[in-house]
């Protein structure tokens, strides 16, 4: 061997490096830890059954309801390992509300139990494997920062209580988790969608629960009295109608990714763009429908000038092919006499007047003066309003609440928040290489367009089926702007 590399050093070659030395497999070490998730499902085997024996023997619990715990454990595990069924589910519940189940646990909802199920189903699995839990995206930090913010907000409204004091704090905390759950979703969607089929998938199941939503709010519009406004799904009309014009912005614009999906999805998508379209004038609801116009400005926009012009020759004739429904709500400047009577306090369900509005906006913008840094608190303006004019209000704004309540330091969280989603918008809209991704881009931005309107008339942004809806959909165009550049630098690899 020495003679060997002698004689290749005097030929002019250098000598081979030496192989590496690879210790035998019984001497390498292992991380891994799958074992313990067998360990842990057998000792919540065993805590179930003891519990359910407690349920039936000790506490008398009837077979029925041991069944229906039994049913919803199956499907808990199920989603567990099976995390995609578990984001169908979410997206299709999310429109929904007041419909849903509820546990009888305080702080345990439908949609607790769901995110709960998804975010251990993306967790565990990624610890135990010592795999990465997050991928960087333009939304994640901000979104952490705009909820690290409001839980600020709250806890000093908690340390020091607005004037007249009985803030209700832990009300407030639960009412803020549920608020929090829409925007969490985003960080299992963007780290647990592994594939663009996966994201045509879910975009399907979308169109299913706006489906479902719109068919109860027009079943309630038909067997409504005539003077009455449908509350939809959602629990209010405004609410219901902000979600109805971003979803029907967002499915408007896949319309162009349609040739790359089967004939039944494509049918689903244009029956939830219809729906979803008449939800939004159901509710009678100002904000919603001007929402609903400049989002579908952004859209026409962004696809064709031809399609702008069209557009704007179209809204400029609605005072001719408007309905009269329609067209009275948006002349109305007051809260009609009857309606004030039937829902009791207008300000829970009804606009107050214009003039009413700016007041409050000017009360809110007047005490921000000497609490620019932090605000008052989460939740505050209804007691700044009871001190003030001796009547509660909230802000009807989201950006005027913000301010008020959370200062500067909420602003500036929220617009890094806003400007982050329409930027992700764009990322994709130029990065996109198939319809689909063109598509989603497309309608987010439509859909982002009609939600920055329709919360300068109201807060529908933390409403947690809106939130739900909104960031699921940030969390799919985020994942596609990954699995583009994942490409990109693939074939950039496969060249060099």
């Amino acid at each position: 061997m020495a003679e060997e590399r002698h004689q290749r050093m005097v030929d002019g070659k250098a000598p081979p490096p030496p192989p590496p030395s690879v210790p035998p497999q019984s001497e390498l070490p292992h991380y891994s830890y799958a074992w313990a998730l067998y360990v842990l499902a057998g000792l919540a085997a065993l805590a179930m059954a003891f519990a359910i024996l407690q349920l039936h023997y000790t506490y008398g619990q009837a077979s029925h309801r041991i069944i229906k715990i039994l049913i919803g454990l199956t499907i808990f595990i199920v989603a567990f390992f099976k995390p995609y069924v578990a984001l169908h589910a979410w997206v299709i519940a999310m429109p929904l509300g007041d419909y849903l189940p509820v546990t009888g646990i305080p702080g345990v909802n439908g949609p607790n139990l769901i995110l709960m199920m998804l975010v251990a189903s993306w967790v565990f699995p990624r610890i135990l494997r010592h795999k990465k839990l997050f991928i960087k995206t333009r939304i994640s930090w901000p979104l952490a920062v705009f909820i690290a913010a409001l839980y600020f907000s709250l806890g000093r409204a908690w340390a020091f209580p607005p004037a007249g004091g009985g803030y209700p704090a832990i009300g407030l905390l639960k009412a803020l988790w549920n608020s929090v759950l829409g925007l969490l979703v985003y960080y299992v969607v963007v780290n647990t969608v592994v594939n663009r089929g996966q994201v045509k998938n879910l975009v399907v199941s979308l169109g299913l629960g706006c489906i479902f939503s719109a068919l109860i709010t027009v079943r309630q519009f038909i067997f409504f009295p005539a003077h009455r406004r449908v509350i939809g799904t959602l629990g209010d009309v405004n609410d219901t109608g902000a979600y109805f014009a971003m979803c029907a912005l967002m499915f408007a614009g896949l319309f162009i990714a349609f040739g790359g999906i089967s004939l039944v999805k494509r049918l689903t998508l244009y029956l939830a763009t219809a729906l979803a379209t008449l939800g939004t004038f159901l509710p009678k609801s100002r904000g919603a429908i001007v929402a609903f116009v400049c989002g579908f400005a952004v859209l026409t926009f962004q696809t064709s000038r031809k399609a702008f012009v069209f557009f704007l020759v179209v809204l400029a004739l609605s005072p001719i092919w408007a309905p009269s429904f329609v067209k009275d709500r948006m002349a109305e400047t007051r809260v009609d006499t009857l309606e004030a009577q039937m829902y009791g306090d207008p300000t829970d369900r009804l606009d107050p007047s214009a003039a009413v509005r700016l007041k409050i906006w000017g009360i809110v913008l007047s005490e921000f003066k000497h609490q620019p840094i932090w605000g008052m608190g989460y939740a505050t303006i209804p007691f700044l309003t009871l001190d003030k004019i001796g009547r509660s209000f909230s802000a009807h704004s989201l950006y005027v609440a913000t301010i008020g309540e959370a200062g500067l330091i909420g602003i500036a969280a929220l617009a890094w928040l806003l400007v982050s989603c329409v930027r992700s918008g764009f990322d994709l809209s130029r990065e996109a290489t198939d319809r689909m991704g063109r598509g989603l881009a497309l309608g987010f931005l439509g859909g982002t367009a009609a939600l920055l309107v329709a919360n300068a008339f109201g807060q529908r942004f933390l409403h947690m089926s809106i939130a739900g809806t909104y960031f699921f959909v940030a969390g799919l165009v985020d994942r596609y702007i990954y699995f583009e550049r994942s490409d990109t630098a693939l074939a950039g690899a496969k060249e060099s």
